[in-house]
């Protein structure tokens, strides 16, 4: 019964796979598709890597503006800010056969 399960879901991929591209080929853009599929596949995959430095560069950032509360609020949104970019990047490489926009902006870029 699992192999059944495993063999209908495999064939069900692949049925996706084969079918995704020959309907965006009718438009001409192809490479397009496959420029976007691998460009939000990689994004992804950069989000979830870089997204620990999150924390250290919402710190700075909060303590050139707020001295005395700066360490702690900085934390605060360091943490949310690495939950969020973690979050958008497995969705990312989740979907990443729907090609999308980038949605975040670069780690320590000024926001």
């Amino acid at each position: 019964m699992i192999t059944q399960r495993k063999r209908f879901f495999l064939l069900t991929m692949l049925a996706m796979a084969l079918y995704l591209p020959s309907a965006w080929a009718q438009d001409g853009t192809m490479g397009d598709y496959f420029g976007g599929i691998t460009s939000k596949l990689g994004r992804g995959l950069v989000n979830v890597l870089s997204s620990p430095f999150e924390i250290p560069c919402t710190i700075s950032e909060e303590i050139y503006l707020n001295k005395s509360t700066g360490f702690f609020t900085g934390l605060g949104k360091g943490i949310v800010f690495m939950l969020r970019r973690m979050l958008v990047g497995v969705t990312e490489m989740g979907t990443f056969i729907i090609p999308m926009e980038p949605t975040l902006p670069v780690v320590c870029q000024s926001r």
